[in-house]
């Protein structure tokens, strides 16, 4: 029989892991590593404690660094944010909102404009709740002063066969580079100077919305989404085919209205599970475009991902300092006795280790195939013709 004491590692001694141990809270702030005066507010990793200020320096500095690194969104350009309420989005649409700002030293140039799909039938929201949640984004879009554009889910059973096919690239002429881009829109902006003092931006002058239409779409439409969602058999495909339908109705809403980009707020930790989703979902030749800043599959209309380089937590501590406002919808349902999708086991997967080991995010992340593995994605290969774009597998 043991009879080891606890204190001696016998079979009475604390087996807990190291790690689960807390070492001893320090009887003074720590400092803020960036500039060393104030004290910290929060801890990003291990050894990055930042105040207040150095956070949010850092915090913009960040987006638009990676705008200017990719440099494709060029001055001048429409580009449609794709905003569903959540947190990644909301700090995506702040940062634009700072950066279109007159006090900001060195301005973004691009034109935004703001859409919102409302998905509340499939998430089983009553009329009331949809109607209380698109009052509340209505309200967000509205304080902006950007162009915005409601949808519904419904509106994409209405969509054009087109949609199906990746519209029309650029041409074989090359166009002009990003420097003369700038070098043009800054002429421009000095010749319309006499008028405005050259610090506006075309197409943000006048509040612009949809035209009046009724809030909710008709019941029959709604029904038979929900019948479309209904006769689905997993969980997975539900969350697929939710990716689809959006993914087709933002994009028709940009060709429509004449952008030529959409920007999305994918955070680093989405772009992780995403990765690990798509690995599962044999979907890895196409890790690059749909985990890269850009994604240009579809022809006229190029996606990209400013927010890809942000962790959760990061966004998180930003939008509770600095009181960014968001909507949180609720998840798909699943049915009796169903088991999760393959989008939820990988989510709740990545989401427990990281709490015990926080570097796993940034790990899948940074080991993802790199951005330059680029491919010709627009069509399944000689003679094979892709059935949904926005689904790599269903092509030959």
């Amino acid at each position: 029989m043991c009879e080891a004491a606890g204190d001696d590692g016998g079979c009475g001694a604390d087996t807990a892991p190291a790690r689960r141990r807390r070492a001893p809270g320090h009887s003074h702030p720590r400092p803020c590593v960036k500039c060393g005066q104030s004290s910290a507010a929060l801890v990003i990793r291990l050894g990055d404690a930042f105040c207040r200020g150095c956070f949010r320096e850092y915090f913009v500095h960040k987006f638009r660094a990676m705008l200017g690194k990719n440099r494709v969104i060029f001055p001048g350009e429409k580009v449609l944010l794709a905003l569903s309420g959540g947190a990644a989005s909301s700090a995506m649409l702040r940062q634009v909102q700072e950066g279109l700002s007159r006090e900001t030293a060195k301005r973004l140039r691009f034109v935004p404009g703001l859409i919102y799909v409302d998905e509340g039938a499939v998430r089983r929201q009553s009329p009331a709740q949809r109607e209380q949640s698109l009052a509340l984004m209505e309200t967000l879009l509205q304080a902006t002063g950007f162009p915005y554009h409601l949808a519904h889910l419904e509106q994409a059973l209405e969509l054009p066969a087109s949609i199906l096919r990746p519209g029309p690239g650029d041409s074989g002429e090359p166009g002009p580079s990003y420097k003369e881009a700038v070098e043009d829109f800054i002429q421009q902006q000095r010749q319309e100077g006499d008028r405005d003092g050259g610090t506006s931006l075309p197409g943000l002058g006048t509040q612009v919305g949809d035209p009046a239409a009724p809030r909710l779409p008709a019941a029959a439409r709604t029904q038979e989404l929900l019948r479309l969602f209904e006769a689905v058999e997993t969980s997975t495909a539900r969350e697929e085919l939710l990716q689809m339908l959006r993914t087709h109705l933002i994009l028709q809403t940009a060709r429509t209205r004449g952008y030529a980009k959409v920007m999305t707020g994918e955070s680093c930790t989405r772009v992780a599970i995403k990765l690990l989703t798509n690995l599962a979902l044999g979907r890895g030749a196409f890790l690059a475009v749909d985990t890269g800043f850009m994604d240009n599959r579809h022809g006229d209309v190029m996606v990209v991902r400013p927010m890809r380089e942000y962790m959760a937590k990061e966004i998180a501590f930003y939008n509770h300092f600095f009181d960014v406002p968001t909507v949180i919808a609720p998840p798909l349902p699943t049915k009796r006795r169903e088991k999760p999708s393959i989008h939820r086991l990988m989510e709740r997967f990545l989401l427990g280790l990281q709490e015990d080991f926080p570097s796993t995010i940034s790990t899948v992340y940074r080991g993802r195939v790199g951005p330059g593995a680029h491919a010709d994605h627009g069509g399944a290969g000689a003679g094979g013709r892709r059935v949904l774009p926005g689904c790599p597998g269903s092509g030959g």
